[in-house]
């Protein structure tokens, strides 16, 4: 119980396993090193994944777990039906969304949900920042989406939204007003996005590209923005959008 009022304060549970059951069966698109897997079984759940990073292999191999290379539409596990199909941070990648979720909607058993979690455009910080918000993420996301936007897409593609809300991660926030406070020029690489060299790392170890967040994670300034983002996301205007689908006919 715990746990989870850490992650709601922190802003963390934006993650579909946490909506896992003991004794479901949860397949994760796109589950990179395997974490969500790790969870999802310490819940009671089985879980399968899909990751396109072949590193994920190596991780799967070492932690037992099961990951297939590729992506959805290889139509990985064909014998298993899943209770739970998740993408984290996921759908705003995918060249057609549309086709990602008829996929995931063949996958399910009956009853079976779809839980997405995506940047939600509609936010108060990408009001604010402009050109600047963080999750524009260009050339990486290349679909942007309103809850009302996705739902239509979800209502073409045969689901019904069950339920839906925005989470803001406190760490995101941090970003984003140092974000806002980089000078950036237009066709070429925002240098909070550069990776720096071990010569440029500080005496600490730490690469001189994190040293702005010394000056900003301070337990006053993370209840701040810990407060103000539970406020936020209370009146649907939080970074991230958490959406739940069924099947319009599966589960009638």
């Amino acid at each position: 119980a715990f746990s989870g009022v850490r992650r709601w304060l922190m802003g963390v549970d934006n993650q579909g396993q946490y909506s896992a059951r003991p004794g479901e069966k949860m397949l994760d698109v796109g589950c990179g090193s395997g974490l969500s897997l790790l969870e999802a079984k310490a819940m009671g759940v089985e879980a399968w994944g899909i990751e396109a990073d072949p590193n994920a292999q190596r991780f799967a191999q070492q932690l037992g777990l099961r990951i297939h290379q590729g992506g959805l539409q290889d139509a990985p596990f064909a014998d298993t039906s899943f209770d739970l199909v998740v993408l984290n941070q996921v759908i705003e990648h995918i060249p057609e969304p549309d086709q990602a979720l008829h996929t995931a909607r063949q996958r399910l058993a009956p009853n079976g949900r779809v839980i997405l979690i995506f940047p939600n455009v509609n936010s108060l910080w990408c009001r604010l920042s402009g050109l600047r918000w963080i999750n524009w993420h260009i050339p990486y996301h290349q679909h942007h989406f309103t809850l009302a936007g996705f739902t239509q897409m979800a209502q073409r593609c045969g689901f019904r939204v069950v339920r839906s809300r925005t989470i803001t991660p406190n760490g995101w926030t941090l970003l984003q007003i140092l974000a806002n406070r980089q000078s950036i020029v237009r066709g070429e690489v925002n240098p909070m996005w550069q990776v720096k060299a071990p010569s440029q790392a500080t005496q600490s170890g730490a690469p001189a590209s994190l040293i702005p967040w010394k000056k900003l994670v301070r337990i006053p300034v993370m209840v701040l923005v810990g407060v103000a983002n539970r406020l936020i996301d209370s009146l649907g205007y939080g970074d991230s959008l958490l959406v739940e689908l069924r099947s319009k006919n599966r589960d009638k």
